[in-house]
């Protein structure tokens, strides 16, 4: 069966109240959502921004008198006559429009910034969206195994504040082809979007970041409802999330 990632890419191409359903890839894509929440609600906004982009298409107006023009300045050949090359060439040009428009929504939905500021920004959404976490375990060492058996980033650091929180399991999230390991714990101080977890630890290849901070100390910053903490060690990219302040994220250090 497809993995989560392998199914939202085929669900890219997917629109909502065509014939794309029925054919398997896309099909198969759809069975995966309906067992995972997380790519269920993923594929809710997309058919949604679907639709969007529909009802805007639709409200473009059309140029008066725009048949008349097209039939006035290209003439056809005579009635009965089948030209093939035209057919053809209509044909083709359709299929080129297809699929700009195809690629510009799989733009809208993954831009191709791949700068720091995007990666500390997917990665914060990834904690507040609502998430199945790939494995469920308040052992560390385990998490560390299943990490390293899904070939995410094992070889990580969990700073020594963090020993006072439970771990709760991992998911691991997808940045421009490279793996991320996420890292769940409770500490029971805020509020969650899944309930099992309040603090989120972020490891992957500082490579794969553009833009990533080189040094060991941490730089702070509020994104969006969390606050953060991001450093680099040992050439892994470390981006720590919680709900509170500066003081807070501190703690966890």
């Amino acid at each position: 069966m497809m993995s989560r990632e392998e199914a939202r890419r085929t669900l890219l191409l997917y629109r909502p109240g065509t014939a794309d359903a029925a054919e398997p890839e896309i099909a198969e894509a759809l069975e995966v959502a309906k067992q995972d929440a997380e790519l269920s609600s993923w594929l809710a906004q997309h058919c949604a921004q679907q639709e969007i982009l529909r009802a805007r298409m639709r409200s473009i107006p059309v140029p008066a008198a725009l048949k008349e023009q097209i039939i006035s300045e290209r003439p056809f050949p005579p009635q009965g006559r089948f030209n093939r090359r035209a057919l053809l060439l209509a044909a083709a040009s359709i299929s080129i429009l297809l699929v700009v428009w195809r690629v510009a929504v799989v733009w809208h939905q993954h831009p191709s910034d791949d700068t720091f500021a995007n990666y500390r920004a997917r990665m914060v959404k990834a904690a507040l969206r609502g998430y199945s976490m790939d494995f469920e375990s308040s052992n560390p060492e385990k998490i560390r195994d299943f990490l390293a058996q899904q070939t995410a980033s094992e070889n990580y650091k969990v700073p020594a504040g963090l020993g006072k929180a439970t771990p709760t399991g991992c998911a691991i999230e997808d940045w421009q082809g490279a793996k991320v390991a996420m890292l769940c714990f409770r500490a029971g101080t805020a509020a969650s979007a899944s309930g099992k977890s309040d603090i989120w630890l972020f490891v992957v290849d500082r490579d794969s970041v553009k833009g990533a901070p080189t040094a060991g100390s941490p730089v702070f910053a509020k994104v969006n409802k969390l606050m953060t903490a991001t450093w680099t060690e040992g050439g892994k990219l470390y981006l720590l999330g919680t709900i509170g302040d500066e003081e807070l994220v501190r703690r966890w250090l």
